[in-house]
């Protein structure tokens, strides 16, 4: 127990100064972008970003799959066992990423994206600006599995390390280019799109590097590994599916039902309260393959001790929520400079939303690190499925305005707060039961 909470106190305290230096620079860095865009080009920008976001969740379930099997066999010190499945996994996510390429290249071609999006751009340049940031994505995707190696020998503070240097790198370039040259879309997507490719390769040699028993060699790929890594990597897939309709549809809805500088009011409240999701995320994400340890080694007393100290910090959560609610406008304010129009209920949904999320990731995280997840399936399946069509709903029939996507996302994942804790709850006792232990 004592080593376990060491290694999640090690991680959550360097992944929060790490998480703090990040988060300092993308405050930084949207003024920046703001100023040298405008408003409109800015939220175009947020708008394609957040599309070729979306490749990073179409893994088929790799990651979280290589990394529960992957956590395992380090648990067991089987080296071998263990680089087969890194092996297998790049193998896979190549194959991916060149079909997704082959795939979004054509559609990139042949569709009309200024009509699609909403967006005041000549067709050729916006043609010329998501095919590079194509490139870039296909790319970076195969080397961004180095997140869920890191995540699997519990060094998750390495991966917010990361993260910084990548906003870093971003920070540096976008300051040159928006005080000493032209600044442009075209521009600003070569920033981000490099910025990841450079730390990409940096990071999986670190991580080979840190790990001389682990390799990645082509004869160390399986194929009967496929089915390890995909068997529960399929419904991970899927909920990712779901979490892309639910989360990050969003942007492509107010651009089109409304239009780009909607997207960027919304975007910077969300930057604002983004703040507590980070957070709960550099806590949470070491949880995952502690979970998963801790089960194998049915220290289920520790598991319910973690969840319950969870549950006091959320405490502490929502009064940090409801004060942001009430100061969101005048923390906009000096933060862009600028005033903006923002939907009359965006704060207060925002709010909602931080708070249904955070609670959700408390036991998914469990459910998630122990394989559990077919019930949450079902539900994600069921917000995707009514997302799209309550947000259009509150949009255009209760003129809602932006706000009204936000509160479709609460509805389609308020069913989490109430039947993840039950699931966790009655897997627990059940656990505790078989192996004669009393649950409290």
């Amino acid at each position: 127990m004592d080593i376990k909470n060491n290694i999640l106190k090690r991680n959550i305290s360097y992944g929060l100064v790490y998480k703090f230096l990040t988060l300092s620079l993308t405050f930084l860095i949207v003024p920046l972008l703001i100023q040298g865009l405008g408003v409109e080009n800015y939220g175009v920008w947020v708008t394609i970003f957040s599309v070729f976001g979306w490749v990073y969740l179409l893994d088929l379930g790799i990651g979280n799959g290589v990394k529960n099997n992957l956590t395992i066999e380090m648990l067991n010190k089987n080296y071998i066992e263990a680089s087969q499945y890194i092996t297998t996994a790049f193998v896979i996510i190549a194959f991916i990423s060149f079909s997704f390429f082959l795939v979004f290249s054509s559609l990139i071609y042949i569709i009309d994206l200024s009509t699609l999006l909403n967006i005041n751009q000549e067709e050729w340049f916006l043609k010329v600006i998501f095919f590079i940031t194509l490139v870039f994505f296909s790319i970076n995707f195969i080397f961004s599995l180095y997140k869920q190696l890191f995540y699997s020998v519990q060094k998750s503070s390495y991966v917010e390390l990361s993260n910084f240097l990548y906003n870093a790198l971003v920070f540096i370039q976008v300051y040159v280019v928006s005080n000493y040259f032209t600044n442009s879309l075209l521009k600003v997507a070569i920033i981000y799109g490099f910025s990841n490719l450079i730390i990409g390769l940096v990071w999986n040699l670190l991580f080979f590097y840190q790990q001389p028993k682990l390799e990645f060699k082509i004869k160390n790929f399986r194929k009967h590994k496929i089915k390890e890594i995909t068997g529960i990597g399929i419904d991970f897939f899927i909920i990712q599916i779901c979490l892309l309709v639910i989360l990050m549809s969003d942007n492509l809805i107010i651009s089109s039902l409304l239009d780009p500088t909607e997207v960027a009011s919304y975007n910077n409240v969300y930057k604002v309260f983004q703040v507590y999701l980070v957070v709960s995320t550099v806590i949470l994400t070491p949880l995952w393959t502690l979970y998963t340890d801790a089960f194998q080694k049915k220290d289920f007393n520790w598991i319910i001790n973690t969840i319950k100290r969870l549950n006091m910090l959320f405490l502490v959560l929502i009064v940090a929520v409801v004060l942001t609610i009430y100061y969101s406008e005048e923390i906009l304010f000096f933060w862009i400079k600028e005033k903006l129009y923002y939907s009359k209920y965006l704060f207060l949904f925002m709010g909602i939303f931080v708070l249904v999320r955070v609670y959700g990731d408390i036991y998914f995280y469990f459910l998630n690190g122990i394989g559990k997840i077919r019930l949450q399936l079902i539900l994600f399946i069921i917000g995707a499925v009514i997302n799209v069509p309550l947000s259009i709903l509150f949009v255009t029939k209760f003129h809602l305005g932006n706000s009204g996507v936000i509160l479709a996302t609460i509805v389609s994942l308020a069913s989490f707060v109430f039947i993840m804790p039950l699931q966790t709850y009655f897997i627990l006792k059940k656990s505790m039961e078989k192996n004669e232990g009393t649950f409290k």
